[in-house]
């Protein structure tokens, strides 16, 4: 049995066949561009080696190219990779592979100067898969390197208790992959796909998971409400 976070795959192929170009992060999106170019320009980025966990089709990859850096993407959903692979195909220093970062490593250990999350560890919802992500992801950065995990699901009242399993997270919440809802794309087409589960966690938990992996927290910010996540913080960490 495939584990749940497999259910991307389906995502991609409903949205891509309703005529949908674009579901994930927009290389457009001015609030993730004027952060992404502060975070290249205040650790020095340029002409570096950047993962990006977790990209999905690659918009975050498009922005760190054009920023001058050497973008390195990773994602489970295969059909993701190949739209990434098509976007990303004018920058000749973008590489981007299918991983399962739960079980595999992206790379051999301190092989990154930088990496990013866009909206990818919220999706993870058990407490191993968490913890097996981020000691991965933290694992193949240089010693002292950033990483940015933005937009992540956030609620100062979220389920602070231990999470064992989906079927656990389900009960829980009643979240699941396969009620289908209505939902748009930011260029206003629609779609009938489900809305994938994804766990919020506080500030305090949120702190605590990335310093149990490995990260120092130097900032936690409260994001504004957007059409991609209502309620939402970016973490910037480091090794």
């Amino acid at each position: 049995m495939k584990p749940y976070y497999h259910a991307y795959e389906d995502r991609y192929r409903r949205v891509f066949e309703a005529g949908i170009p674009l579901w994930g992060n927009s290389p457009d999106d001015p609030v993730l561009v004027d952060a992404l170019t502060a975070w290249v320009t205040e650790n020095n980025l340029v002409g570096k080696t950047v993962a990006d966990f977790a990209c999905g089709e690659g918009g975050v990859g498009v922005i760190l190219s054009r920023l001058g850096c050497r973008w390195r993407g990773f994602d489970v959903a295969p059909t993701a990779v190949a739209a990434a692979r098509r976007r990303l195909a004018p920058y000749p220093d973008a590489v981007v592979t299918r991983l399962d970062m739960i079980r595999e490593d992206a790379a051999e250990p301190e092989t990154f100067d930088a990496a990013i999350d866009c909206m990818g560890l919220h999706m993870l919802l058990t407490d191993c898969d968490r913890a097996s992500y981020l000691s991965r992801a933290c694992r193949v950065l240089k010693p002292g390197a950033p990483m940015l995990f933005f937009r992540e699901a956030y609620r100062e009242n979220a389920y602070r208790g231990a999470v064992s399993s989906f079927a656990q997270w389900k009960e829980i919440t009643g979240e699941d992959y396969d009620t289908p809802q209505l939902r748009s794309s930011g260029d206003g087409a629609s779609v009938m796909i489900p809305l994938v589960p994804a766990r919020a966690r506080c500030r305090e938990d949120y702190i605590a998971e990335m310093t149990a992996a490995g990260f120092s927290v130097e900032r936690f910010v409260e994001m504004d409400r957007s059409e991609a996540i209502v309620f939402s913080a970016s973490l910037y960490v480091r090794k």
